[in-house]
């Protein structure tokens, strides 16, 4: 029983060394392959370099499609008034005509206009006038009601439109300064004054 017992560990541990040679084989044979692909690999590719050199292909680099104005572009006009020193913005949706259109095309169809801002979907173009804006008004008291008049570059006051506002329900302060004069510059702040007394 003995001999029987030492036969089994003699056996289990020449299994146990074939098995620990068996893999560091495996190993080291898998490490040389990968070493061997890799070689090759950089090899081809120098080879392929090689190639073109000496086969005088030129290799030609392409530029980007040039940027060009999208269906959703948006146009902003920004407008520089030296007299009263304002900025008049007006913003509009492309129209089918201008899509597809390049920085050029547009700087040729838009001559009175600089583009300072030229991306698919905003093109921002700026320029200077002269004059004055023309979006300066007055609010005043007109039998009863809120009147807008327009203050020319003369500083005269015409007559701009009649409101239905009525300023007998307005607090006394605000009817006051109405009957002096509410001075208001652009036509989203004269929107918003009209909204607060309605």
């Amino acid at each position: 029983m003995r001999k029987y017992y030492i036969i089994s560990i003699i056996g289990i541990i020449i299994f146990a060394i074939l098995i620990t040679i068996g893999v560091s084989i495996y190993k080291n044979t898998n490490s040389n392959l990968q070493q061997q692909g890799e070689t090759k690999n950089v090899v081809e590719k120098n080879e392929m370099q090689n190639n073109l050199v000496n086969s005088n292909i030129e290799l030609v680099t392409t530029a980007s499609e040039e940027e060009k104005t999208s269906p959703n572009c948006l146009f902003i006009f920004k407008t520089y008034y030296k007299k009263c020193e304002h900025i008049k913005v007006e913003r509009e949706k492309i129209t089918e005509t201008m899509v597809n259109k390049t920085r050029e095309d547009l700087e040729t169809i838009y001559k009175n206009w600089n583009i300072v801002t030229f991306r698919n979907n905003e093109v921002l173009f700026y320029k200077e006038e002269e004059g004055s804006c023309g979006e300066h008004y007055l609010l005043k008291e007109l039998e009863g009601k809120i009147a807008i008049y327009n203050i020319d570059e003369q500083n005269n006051l015409n007559l701009y439109e009649e409101t239905e506002i009525l300023t007998n329900y307005l607090p006394e302060e605000d009817i006051n300064r109405l009957k002096q004069g509410i001075r208001v510059e652009g036509k989203d702040k004269l929107n918003q004054a009209l909204e607060d007394y309605e």
